[in-house]
């Protein structure tokens, strides 16, 4: 393998959202990993407001409501693919910190790095080594 074709696969893991490219030719090797992952901004959800009545307002102080839990945020698949585990996997009541590699996703032979957007505790694994889509649940994390 010369200088020229690795300056060519490092040219090539800039350019495309890869972590890594592995290619063997004639015996030998070779890896190239990136850093990390660039992945596209969550989409932010639409709030509808809704006018309320004094009357209803007043309605609504005098229920006692019963306390919602905290909230959770769903940590999903930057691209299609097969999700697999970080080794050790993450597991349910574990903490997770912000940037945290959670798994990989196979995507056409390569592996792609997956990452924690928020650290908590995990509520929830919703996928584990299967087939995910764009936008996919792997997680539900609640913020500590």
């Amino acid at each position: 393998m010369t200088l020229e074709s690795i300056e060519e696969i490092v040219a090539l893991l800039e350019e495309h959202p890869v972590a890594e490219i592995e290619i063997e030719e004639e015996g030998r090797r070779i890896l190239v990993r990136k850093a990390s992952v660039t992945r596209p901004a969550p989409v932010p959800a639409i709030v509808e407001e809704t006018q309320t009545t004094p009357q209803a307002e007043a309605a609504e102080a005098s229920e006692t409501a019963p306390a919602e839990p905290a909230p959770s945020i769903l940590l999903t698949a930057p691209m299609v693919g097969i999700f697999h585990h970080h080794d050790p996997p993450i597991r349910y009541g574990a903490i997770i910190q912000t940037g945290q590699l959670v798994g990989y996703i196979e995507s056409l032979k390569l592996m792609n790095e997956v990452t924690a957007d928020i650290g908590g505790r995990v509520t929830e694994v919703l996928e584990d080594n299967t087939a995910v889509g764009y936008g996919q649940p792997l997680f539900r994390i609640e913020p500590v």
